[in-house]
């Protein structure tokens, strides 16, 4: 398995309820098109923080999905409520569950 993990700067007057609502339909979608999405969450970390963790089967899938089906929409939907850059971080898991 591998994971994408984005920690994303949220801006002060983001409204929250709406970004998850955009996610939540995202995710829905992801796990019925693509069943090697093995998970999708949003955290909200502090008030203006939030932290994204997409789970993989495989490192192809992550690349299809990342490039092809994640960007576009995570331009459309989420880049609006940021307030920087997001800092992302791709691994294989090594122990553990998901």
């Amino acid at each position: 398995m591998h994971f994408i993990v984005n920690h994303l700067p949220i801006r002060a007057d983001a409204d929250w309820p709406e970004m998850a609502r955009r996610f939540g339909d995202f995710a829905a979608g992801l796990k019925v098109s693509r069943p090697g999405v093995t998970s999708a969450l949003l955290l909200r970390a502090g008030e203006e923080e939030a932290i994204v963790i997409v789970g993989y089967a495989d490192l192809a899938t992550l690349k299809d999905v990342s490039s092809n089906v994640a960007a576009p929409w995570f331009a459309e939907n989420i880049r609006p409520y940021l307030s920087g850059p997001a800092a992302r971080s791709v691994g294989e898991m090594l122990a553990g569950f998901a």
